[in-house]
């Protein structure tokens, strides 16, 4: 995305006789970013998104950007925030929104979304539901120059659920948690992009108004997931009437980066018991490109 950046320390050193003062003056050559223009696509030059497409082609989900969406970048001293006015596309330019950075760096380090950066390298613990999508989806890029080149630092569960009971299940919110995996909170990205999350704390998923299942039709949430195995994957749905169902995997679910595990679950009665009912997963891996 840039060119390149440097500091240039410009040392003079004034030696009028041997008995004068040494001065020495330092001058950064900074040149900020308030016109730069950064262009953002996916590694290998596939598409770059952040919502994903309705159905897989060829076993692919597409994602997209979408107007309005912000990015950090650290040009090695500063961050700045920049947006895009580009929607649904697969390619995107991004202004200068907030902050300055230097237009002639080195080398430039950004996330998706803004909210995440190199001193707030954090995956959030909440997310909100956005039906057949998702809110964000982390991503991360490491450029030279003004072409970002994103990678997905994360992977998708999608819980696929259906209503067995003769009363109507409301579902307000979903938590996911796993004893041996984190899923939210402070990472750091390994040699193969994936974020590796250093606790071991959960991720819910909020949704604004409580979503209806249904008998025969699916409904699906999409929580956005570090890679890991999760053994077991213990899921609580909290209800619109305030009863919660516990769940857990009978065996470990596996999530890729940039990858999507699908897991089908058709609740009942039984699901309102306090104790955790173990179910079967059905796990269906539908791979999506980089963004």
């Amino acid at each position: 995305m840039k060119a390149r950046l440097f500091f240039s320390v410009v040392a003079m050193l004034l030696l009028a006789s041997c008995t004068e003062d040494t001065y020495f003056e330092l001058k950064d050559e900074y040149r900020p970013a308030e016109k730069a223009v950064f262009s953002a696509f996916m590694e290998n030059y596939k598409k770059t998104r952040t919502g994903i497409s309705t159905y897989p082609i060829s076993g692919y989900y597409s994602l997209f950007w979408t107007r309005g969406d912000a990015i950090s970048i650290y040009d090695g001293r500063n961050t700045a925030v920049f947006t895009t006015e580009n929607d649904n596309s697969s390619f995107a330019e991004f202004v200068l929104a907030e902050g300055q950075i230097d237009d002639d760096a080195s080398e430039y380090k950004a996330f998706y979304p803004s909210t995440i950066t190199v001193y707030n390298q954090e995956l959030p613990a909440v997310q909100h539901y956005i039906k057949d999508n998702v809110e964000n989806f982390p991503m991360y890029a490491h450029s030279q120059n003004k072409d970002l080149e994103f990678k997905n630092l994360c992977g998708i569960i999608q819980l696929r659920l259906k209503n067995g009971s003769d009363s109507p299940i409301r579902v307000s919110s979903i938590g996911l948690s796993s004893v041996n995996s984190g899923m939210s909170g402070t990472f750091q990205i390994g040699g193969d992009g994936a974020a590796e999350v250093e606790g071991r704390e959960g991720v819910s998923l909020i949704c604004e108004e409580p979503v209806s299942l249904y008998e025969f039709a699916g409904t699906d949430f999409n929580i956005i997931v570090p890679q890991g195995e999760y053994d077991p994957l213990r899921v609580d749905l909290h209800l619109a009437d305030g009863k919660v169902m516990q769940l857990a995997s009978t065996d470990k679910v596996h999530v890729k980066r940039s990858g999507m595990t699908r897991i089908e679950m058709t609740l009942s009665e039984s699901s309102y018991e306090s104790s955790l009912e173990m179910i079967p997963v059905t796990e269906a891996d539908v791979d999506f490109t980089d963004r």
